[in-house]
């Protein structure tokens, strides 16, 4: 690390801890001499990445949805997963734990995603004075890239969901685009006003990572920008640019593919064990954007108190889907008892949650096609997908809302354990042609010494009339804003 990049960290990331929030001290970048330096802030500062265990790891989103259910066949231990995220699970009002931070459920998630949003607006506030110089344009890119994609996931995390009918009057997150000190406290932006902002990032990283192709998937290029702007405009109801966008993609030459488990032999892959191992890995054909630090296996094969994936699910699974084939090449493994539980391997060389993957490039084009009626479109699209999937896809009869909800199956038996169902479950309940709210049930068992015993069974209700489907906000970050920034108020249960 060179003396410029050092005192570029001092200087940044000494002005937004998280106590601060979004109000910085004086900022300088009379460090920077080119776009080089600029290029060592955005890896350094910019990225989650080459690194695990620490408290950006989002697990908790895989454990609130219903794709997860409890499973107890030993001892709680102080220190297992479930401990640590038992709170996330049945909805608590005030999830964080403040006392630890750094560890899976504590309260840095907000802070760290400010951050990065943070080092964005420095480069792009400085950067034009290097108009000219090799890298300009692809480190401009990645940064309005980073910008938008944490501004992805604050709004639907803490933000309500898109609906077009409310979006103006509806709370998402604070925003804010300045590279210089605003001493006040910060308040939230609409819905709308947010969408609106990682549109417009998502188009800018477009138009500068234009042909950029980077040589790791830790960082963005063309592609990484496309299936973010695709994404948001499905979330927004935009269908017509959600095609447009994966018909880039799929246009694009540069190496996706997606992996046939018809023909694939895991053997010649060293650190691939499963198929749902071998497509998350960064080096893999369906990797587009590694979006942060690995994820720990939230469910796993052990004798204590863990997750485990839930029978309805599992029951989305037909016999001929190699996604649950038993053994190792599956997206599960199967435990003695006959338990089968989600594989996520704790490495980073695998993607986390956080990121963009080939597989979802077809199923929102897919989605997208139905919701438009163009019916024969959307099944051929999926078909696709599903060839590589199944040892026989079988054929796609269904049309209307009955193809639509095919389409959400499909995309719940690809992307499990993927950071997704919880979204997918906030934008259903407010769909502007098919809206579908759901209730989740999560009975809590607790160990007796000798058996499990259901202590409570957690609901949570339909949005939004249960406030449990936005995230609270950190202490921290009210305490920090002088009472500008409104909580969301979850229900005590």
């Amino acid at each position: 690390m060179n003396k410029i990049y050092t005192l570029l960290i001092i200087l940044v990331l000494g002005c937004v801890s998280c106590g601060d929030f979004l109000e910085e001290d004086s900022q300088t970048l009379s460090y920077v001499t080119s776009v080089d330096d600029l290029d060592e802030l955005l890896v350094g500062s910019g990225y989650l990445q080459n690194a695990r265990g620490t408290y950006y790891i989002m697990s908790w989103l895989d454990v609130m949805d219903d794709d997860v259910r409890q499973k107890l066949t030993g001892t709680m231990p102080v220190n297992g997963n479930f401990n640590y995220l038992r709170m996330f699970f049945n909805w608590t009002s005030y999830p964080w734990d403040d006392d630890y931070p750094n560890r899976l459920g504590g309260n840095k998630p907000w802070a760290r995603f400010y951050e990065c949003i943070e080092i964005a607006n420095l480069i792009l506030g400085d950067i034009d004075r290097f108009e000219g110089e090799e890298g300009y344009e692809r480190v401009k890119g990645e940064a309005y890239f980073i910008r938008a994609f944490w501004y992805f996931y604050l709004v639907n995390l803490w933000g309500h969901p898109y609906d077009a009918t409310t979006s103006n009057e509806k709370l998402g997150v604070p925003v804010k685009l300045t590279d210089y000190v605003e001493v006040k406290g910060f308040s939230r932006n609409t819905v709308e006003e947010c969408y609106q902002q990682i549109l417009s990032d998502a188009r800018q990283a477009i138009h500068y990572l234009k042909g950029v192709t980077p040589s790791t998937t830790y960082r963005a290029g063309e592609n990484a920008a496309r299936a973010l702007l695709a994404k948001t405009a499905l979330y927004m109801g935009d269908w017509n640019t959600v095609v447009n966008q994966c018909d880039s993609i799929f246009s694009s030459p540069k190496g996706l593919a997606l992996i046939d488990f018809n023909t694939t032999t895991l053997s010649i892959y060293a650190t691939a064990s499963s198929y749902n191992a071998l497509i998350r890995s960064n080096s893999s054909s369906e990797a587009i954007f590694a979006g942060g630090y690995a994820s720990s296996p939230i469910t796993q094969i052990t004798t204590v108190s863990t997750f485990a994936a839930s029978e309805d699910l599992l029951g989305l699974y037909g016999e001929n889907d190699l996604r649950y084939a038993s053994g190792k090449n599956s997206y599960f493994f199967q435990y003695s008892s006959g338990y089968y539980g989600s594989y996520r391997v704790n490495s980073a060389s695998k993607l986390p949650g956080v990121s963009l993957l080939f597989s979802e490039v077809y199923l929102n084009k897919a989605e997208a096609l139905a919701l438009l009626g163009r019916e024969s479109e959307a099944i051929s699209t999926l078909q696709e997908l599903r060839d590589k999937r199944m040892s026989d896809a079988g054929t796609i009869n269904e049309t209307g809302e009955d193809l639509v909800e095919f389409i959400r199956d499909e995309r719940r038996r690809e992307l499990c354990f993927a950071g997704q169902r919880w979204f997918d479950l906030r934008r259903y309940a407010v769909h502007p042609l098919y809206p579908k709210k759901t209730i989740i049930t999560h009975p809590y068992y607790e160990w007796n010494g000798s058996a499990a015993v259901l202590t409570k069974t957690y609901v949570l209700g339909e949005y939004p009339e249960d406030g449990g489907w936005l995230m609270p906000m950190p202490s921290y970050a009210l305490e920090s804003n002088d009472g500008e920034l409104e909580d969301n108020v979850r229900p005590e249960r």
